[in-house]
């Protein structure tokens, strides 16, 4: 009986699970704090013009955690070699201190060669802090991290899963899932990329399902300089703060240096903190859905949203929005691929293009909404980033990174298979099973 039951609702996209997901509610905010900048200002003028744009960056604005600053400048980075490259340049350059935070450091040859260059800038007296999660980094053995703290350099874990030393036990799922580095208060980095042997090679290597597991990732990172990096320093402060002593901050710290503008691009840095009910980037992600108005462009290796979105999506479609979607044809979590295709057949049959990413693993996150606001972070479409991890995203506003970052997108999509309607109908009763199954539990995905 059981078995009947759910063939019928795998073959039916409208039949929902009988424990729907919870609401995700997101607040609003006022934006006249903010207007008075006056070169923040003279820079939205440039899209006075453009009405759609504008009303776009103002619904966005308004669930941003954030204040939009402007003067930055913001260079994507694709896939490790090229991240890790920008990375150390600036960690070399340090003169003050260095804050890194990540999910995964892994103990592999670029978790050592990292921690070499930590150990050095240590021994030239620039203070070095890092922080790491205790889930993401469980591979990672204790006494690696016991020799960077040897080296002069602070290290601290991000909720044990031990439970003397995370006595608030039931808080374990809760997750640190943030990637940024900030350098001397004046450069930052932030995106999806980890500390770990998965970035040694480019995804253009095209490592495949065998060995793309293990090596070539695709991904994406960006490099900010300009005001935006005080809103990354702040939130690594936090974090820091949560696993441990804080960092005494004084007025005309160091770790804030006074903001200069470094290029015309303006950025809002959007955290999630599960502490909080603040659900600011969900907010974000459902406002840039909604007020699309040409291109809805989006990549995600871990999709799983809520129904709120995935309708934003398809009404989206339906208004003549170019809605195209990448996600991984493989993965390292097979639960939440299948999650990701159980949203398909009402997607596709709403009008959304989607492709699946065959040659490398797909672990990017990013937005681009018409051609000129880019959301690109750490932060999955699921509901566990939305709610259960301490995540982070830049909006970004600007047409030539917008542009960019729709060549990444049809780069992406030129090495990915189209999934079309007609064949995804085709797929086994035990597939449809299998996503009707896994779809029930996405939540905790």
């Amino acid at each position: 009986m059981p078995l009947v039951l759910c063939a019928a609702c795998a073959q039916n996209p409208k039949v929902e699970a009988p424990e729907s997901m919870p609401p995700i509610v997101a607040r609003q905010r006022a934006l006249s704090e903010d207007e008075s900048d006056p070169l923040l200002k003279a820079a939205l003028e440039e899209y006075q013009n453009d009405a759609a744009i504008r009303e776009l960056v103002s619904s966005v604005r308004q669930y941003s955690s954030s204040p939009l600053t402007a003067g930055n400048r913001v260079d994507a980075l694709i896939d490790g070699p090229n991240t890790y490259a920008a990375i150390e340049t600036e960690l070399k350059a340090a003169r003050h201190h260095i804050h890194l935070e990540t999910f995964i450091y892994g103990a592999d040859d670029v978790g050592r060669r990292f921690g070499e260059l930590l150990a050095q800038k240590r021994k030239e007296g620039v203070e070095v802090r890092v922080l790491y999660d205790s889930i993401g980094s469980m591979d990672t053995p204790q006494e690696f991290f016991e020799q960077l703290r040897q080296q002069g350099i602070e290290v601290r874990e991000f909720r044990p899963m031990n439970p003397v030393k995370n006595p608030r036990i039931w808080e374990i799922q809760n997750r640190d899932h943030r990637k940024i580095i900030v350098v001397d208060g004046k450069v930052g980095f932030a995106g999806g990329i980890n500390i770990d042997s998965t970035y040694s090679s480019a995804s253009s290597s095209r490592p495949g399902p065998k060995r793309g597991k293990e090596d070539g990732w695709r991904d994406t990172h960006m490099r900010i300089e300009g005001p935006a990096v005080r809103q990354l320093q702040a939130l690594f402060l936090e974090s820091w703060k949560k696993a441990g002593e804080p960092v005494q901050v004084g007025e005309g710290d160091r770790y804030f240096p006074s903001p200069r503008a470094a290029g015309n691009t303006l950025v809002s840095i959007v955290g999630n903190d599960s502490e909080t009910d603040d659900r600011a980037l969900y907010g974000t992600y459902l406002a840039a859905f909604k007020h699309a108005s040409r291109r809805l462009w989006i990549t995600h290796a871990y999709f799983a949203p809520n129904s709120e979105l995935l309708e934003s999506m398809a009404d989206a479609a339906k208004r003549g929005v170019d809605v195209r979607l990448i996600v991984p044809a493989f993965t390292d979590s097979s639960l939440v691929l299948h999650a990701t295709q159980a949203t398909f057949t009402p997607l596709l049959q709403a009008g959304v293009k989607i492709f699946e990413l065959k040659d490398a693993l797909l672990h990017a996150k990013t937005v681009v909404i018409d051609g000129t606001v880019s959301i690109v972070g750490s932060a999955n479409l699921d509901m566990r980033s939305f709610v259960h991890n301490d995540e982070v995203n830049a909006v970004v506003v600007n047409r030539d990174f917008g542009q960019r970052m729709d060549q990444i997108f049809q780069r992406d999509e030129r090495a990915s298979r189209a999934v079309t309607l007609e064949r995804w109908q085709k797929r086994s009763l035990w597939r449809r099973m299998k996503e009707f199954s896994i779809n029930l539990f996405s939540y905790w995905l």
